[in-house]
């Protein structure tokens, strides 16, 4: 039963229209989105969550998007108080906060594919890593060589730290600060690159560029609007092409959506040559 279904009857059908029809739980803490002028409601949204979700002992209202080099959202408590949590997902179990660093439970089944992806003996990169989900699924489900994770937000890169003792996975490396800065410091290249920040991604593929194998993957993230997905392929081709990396688009899905008309994308991409830089 939908949140609208459980509040069927108890509020006016104007009302009712906008209240969100989902809401994110994550571990013990749900996150839920209630515009200003349905905020009266608050108490019995809350009550109709807690009745379906026992568990729960934190509920979190948005009350500002995604935003800022470290990629959090804002947010006001409304229901308990504990925002530190403990996510579960393919095995792995993944310590946060969500008020202090970005982490989605929508993008575990992107990760499960991209683990499924990786073959034996492969070294990934992983930029803008977050709590490291992607960097611990994928050296959890897959045999890489080496997965290394890079992100700026301190208070993320801790908890990577931590995720990984935590799931006990040894060959995941950590590195916090700038991407731009870490990666070409890093030795060697990788078979395949992660790019999993939408809002950032296109400012940072002549970094991509830099360490990936010929013959390797980038797998790159990005939020258009509905109208652009045809080209979106394409496009991205390109935007590699001009830092020197002939790539062809293996594959293209919806992974989320971000407003109206407006959906993250990713698109795997196949390195046919790099010319010497």
């Amino acid at each position: 039963m939908s949140l609208r279904e459980m509040l069927k009857g108890k509020v006016s059908d104007e009302e009712l229209a906008k209240v969100r029809r989902s809401f994110e739980i994550i571990g013990d803490i749900v996150i839920t989105d209630i515009p200003d002028e349905i905020l009266h409601l608050k108490d019995l949204i809350v009550d109709a969550i807690l009745k379906k979700h026992k568990h729960v002992k934190t509920i979190l209202r948005k009350v500002g998007e995604v935003e800022g080099p470290y990629r959090v959202a804002k947010y006001e408590v409304i229901y308990g108080g504990e925002t530190e949590t403990i996510a579960k997902e393919h095995g792995c179990r993944f310590l946060l906060d969500p008020t202090k660093v970005y982490y989605s439970i929508k993008l575990s089944g992107e990760r499960e594919r991209i683990a499924k992806l990786v073959k034996p003996g492969e070294r990934v990169l992983v930029m803008f890593a977050g709590v490291g989900p992607f960097a611990i699924v994928i050296a959890k489900l897959a045999k890489p060589s080496e997965v290394v994770g890079v992100e700026l937000n301190p208070a993320a890169v801790e908890y990577f730290r931590r995720n990984v003792e935590l799931n006990k996975v040894e060959n995941v490396k950590v590195y916090g600060g700038d991407v731009r800065e870490i990666v070409p410091k890093l030795e060697g290249g990788f078979d395949r690159v992660l790019m999993p920040s939408p809002q950032i991604a296109e400012s940072f593929v002549d970094v991509a560029a830099m360490k990936v194998k010929e013959g390797g993957y980038v797998h790159y993230y990005t939020f258009a609007g509905v109208e652009e997905e045809e080209e979106l392929p394409r496009k991205v081709e390109e935007l590699f092409k001009a830092h020197g990396v002939e790539c062809k688009a293996e594959f293209m899905r919806k992974c989320g959506n971000f407003a109206p008309y407006v959906n993250r994308y990713v698109v795997d991409l196949k390195v046919l040559r790099k010319q010497p830089r």
